[in-house]
């Protein structure tokens, strides 16, 4: 019934972020657009349909087998309240790339108000949080020296660093470029003032030129200006 459903079927498949359509009491994919293919690291959507999201490999097996839970046990209570859903997660895709995705998930109904299908849209709302939020998002996929290089990545300033910060030292340059003080820096992380003053040294050692103020400004911005404040 849901198939013949075409108007739904062409809103899933050109929805401008990752979308999918489940059976409701299966939880088997029926229609995926490209963006969710591309991170589940699927190519053809003949690869995915008819498969539940605990079918699916991802990249870390733990991680993947809680994510699939959690998905799980969503459909169930959009099934069961039959009304939207919206929830926040850490995803990380095929190629080691981390996002916090925002999720909502829709109800279809049909005859007599059943549940037939629930509609899935993914939002990747990575970049309205705060640098050193997004910073400590790659660490809880991947280890320091991994999440150091690709934070840099994504901010936009790895050209900027001759060599790699410790993570101290990126926590400190992200601090900064929130215009915390060395003081709240200091406050934030634990640590004295003067702790605070030697890694913005350090970071000018390892930073093009010794320019750590040209570098925050990158960051700034590359950022967007409404990111979530630090809670202490």
């Amino acid at each position: 019934m849901m198939k013949s459903d075409s108007k739904l079927i062409g809103l899933i498949e050109n929805f401008p972020v990752s979308a999918s359509l489940k059976e409701s009491d299966t939880g088997r994919f029926i229609i995926n657009n490209h963006h969710n293919l591309r991170q589940f690291g699927i190519e053809n959507w003949r690869d995915i349909t008819g498969l539940r999201i605990q079918d699916i490999s991802f990249p870390q097996s733990e991680w993947g087998r809680q994510y699939a839970r959690s998905v799980e046990m969503l459909d169930i209570a959009v099934r069961e309240s039959k009304s939207p859903t919206i929830r926040r997660g850490r995803f990380i895709d095929k190629c080691g790339d981390v996002q916090m995705e925002e999720v909502t998930k829709l109800p279809i109904f049909g005859f007599h108000g059943k549940v037939l299908g629930i509609v899935s849209y993914r939002h990747d709302v990575t970049r309205t949080l705060p640098p050193i939020s997004i910073y400590q998002l790659y660490r809880h996929f991947h280890p320091v020296a991994e999440a150091i290089k690709r934070s840099l990545v994504f901010f936009g300033v790895d050209t900027h660093f001759l060599s790699l910060p410790t993570e101290a030292q990126i926590c400190t340059f992200l601090l900064r470029s929130e215009r915390y003080s060395n003081k709240e820096v200091a406050r934030f992380m634990g640590i004295s003032d003067r702790t605070v003053e030697c890694h913005c040294a350090a970071l000018r050692n390892k930073i093009v030129d010794g320019d750590l103020a040209h570098a925050i400004l990158t960051l700034k911005r590359n950022m967007p200006c409404d990111r979530n404040s630090i809670q202490y």
